[in-house]
């Protein structure tokens, strides 16, 4: 039996992914200050990070080497593909409805205005004119090259998710708005300024803004798009912003759409029409030839072009020859030679331009956090880490209940007996319990509460620290203290002292975790964390 993974498939599982990030509890964890050795001896790092494995032994050791974790908000997260930066003198494919490997190959483009384009036509030779148009059809250069304006990376996507690999893809709602030109009372018919890219307004858009009273429809659109009329009269004053929102249906970027002018009406329509032609065989011996397209939709006309008895071309004179509503389609030449064949290229469900993250294939999602400083004491500074991990819905320590602070501390932590010295203890130590032989990794100190935070893994082993212990520094030595012994331990009793952990370990569903050289945090300092996962 054969089967597929399809990129569909792949978009949504990341498209799930994003909106479950959303919608749920998911937090970006931080730990591991040791070293990537074998044994608490070794303080080096190995050449490079030990590489993760997908076992439950795995999982639970990077929840105990966790130190602290941050909640991801739904701005943090986008769909991206790779970056393909258009530039002088480089040769772009087409798309191609045909083309099983097409998501690897360069048939977009994102340009020096960050405006994002689709190759719809290629000669096959150097491009040498950069696109910067942001029309609806799919617009010819000189160079031979057709590109389909798809969107523009907006400044704030760009400085969170752009990098010299990927880039970011939005199909999220942008309004177009326009204003009143002269006041209407109890009319469907509204007059608005020129110049105010009203080449977006689309039938089907409902309208907001000062002065109207409800929220009506576009139901048509004059020639010269200046002139619309909505599906209830409305009283707006002369200067009013409106706002062209969603279309009743649809949750599209309607800026972004495929849009026609189709013949003989006003009516915007977004168009899933046959794009272009390959040739497969050339044939032999025309002199003239003609192409019927058959499918499952109507419209599409082609001129056939011969040169030398062979078929050459055959080619589409406008976006309204292109038809619509194809998913499949046939075409067969006739004309007084033999053997010619062509393949018809068809356009994705609803025009190009309707929905990037599907056209692009966008089966990458990024997650970018930052972390600054000790974000409120919750996460250590003057330390590193090395593990960078994503879990869904930990528990509040101590509850059953979902976590939902912004951030939350991991560590552990050993109160020390109000007379302690804090003399010789330094992170990243390994600390010694002298009546329970306990291990563990010194994560941080807190000088002013006398508070030893720590975290364990296999190095160490998982003993408990019991409170008849004096906490000695082994590796390397210095520093001796007993604990509290009222207090004791907060990982026994978190609510006695305040301190201890606030998520239940292990807790929740580890998603996905990293291995990185060490990265150093100060209280001055902001990680800018960017994880790239492919679905």
């Amino acid at each position: 039996m054969a089967a597929i993974i399809t990129t569909p498939f792949r978009v949504v599982n990341a498209e799930n992914f994003k909106e479950d990030i959303a919608e749920s509890s998911v937090y970006v964890g931080i730990g591991k200050s040791d070293a990537w050795s074998t044994n608490t001896s070794n303080l080096v790092d190995a050449a490079t990070p030990f590489t993760p494995e997908d076992t439950i032994d795995d999982l639970h050791e990077a929840y105990q080497n966790m130190i602290g974790m941050k909640k991801i908000a739904s701005s943090d997260v986008a769909h991206i593909v790779n970056r393909y930066t258009w530039s002088a003198n480089q040769t772009y494919v087409a798309w191609d409805s045909d083309d099983s490997a097409i998501y690897d190959k360069k048939f977009y483009v994102i340009t020096s205005e960050f405006k994002v384009y689709k190759c719809i036509i290629s000669p096959g030779t150097n491009s040498t004119e950069e696109p910067t148009h942001i029309n609806t059809d799919p617009t010819a250069e000189s160079d031979g090259y057709t590109w389909k304006y798809m969107y523009t990376v907006t400044v704030t996507d760009a400085e969170k998710f752009l990098t010299t690999s990927y880039m970011p893809v939005t199909s999220q709602f942008v309004p177009v708005t326009a204003t009143v030109n002269g006041a209407v009372s109890s009319s469907t018919s509204v007059t608005i300024d020129a110049g105010q890219n009203n080449e977006f307004i689309k039938i089907g858009q409902r309208v907001d803004g000062t002065g109207a009273s409800s929220a009506p429809t576009v139901t048509a659109i004059s020639a010269n798009k200046l002139v619309i009329t909505l599906s209830s009269a409305q009283s707006i004053s002369d200067g009013a912003t409106l706002t062209f929102g969603r279309l009743a249906d649809t949750d599209v970027n309607y800026a972004n759409q495929t849009a026609q002018m189709n013949s003989g009406n006003t009516s915007l329509t977004a168009v899933a029409g046959i794009e272009r032609f390959n040739v497969t065989n050339q044939g032999s011996g025309y002199t003239s030839a003609t192409a019927t397209i058959t499918g499952d939709g109507t419209g599409c006309q082609a001129s056939v072009t011969v040169a030398g008895g062979k078929v050459t071309g055959l080619t589409i004179s406008s976006e309204a020859n292109k038809g619509d509503g194809y998913t499949v389609a046939d075409v067969v030449i006739s004309g007084d030679g033999t053997g010619a064949a062509a393949q018809a290229i068809i356009a994705p469900p609803g025009g190009h331009g309707t929905d990037p993250i599907s056209e692009l294939g966008a089966f990458f999602v990024a997650v970018n956090t930052q972390l600054s400083g000790s974000e409120s004491g919750d996460l250590t500074v003057g330390n590193d880490f090395r593990q960078i991990s994503l879990i869904k819905k930990p528990k509040a320590f101590g509850s059953n209940a979902t976590l939902t602070s912004t951030t939350a501390r991991v560590r552990r932590s050993l109160v020390l007996a109000s007379g302690a010295s804090l003399t010789g203890f330094a992170v990243d130590q390994v600390i010694n319990g002298s009546s329970s032989s306990a291990k563990a990794y010194l994560a941080e100190i807190d000088t002013t509460n006398k508070i030893l935070y720590y975290y364990q893994n296999s190095k160490t082993g998982y003993g408990n620290f019991v409170q008849g212990d004096t906490i000695t520094g082994t590796n390397p030595s210095g520093g001796s203290a007993a604990l509290d012994q009222t207090n004791g331990t907060s990982w026994f009793g978190q609510a006695t002292n305040g301190y201890g952990p606030e998520v239940t370990m292990n807790s929740g569903e580890l998603l996905f975790l990293e291995n990185r050289a060490a990265i150093n945090r100060s209280s001055s300092q902001i990680e800018d964390i960017k994880l790239i996962i492919e679905f």
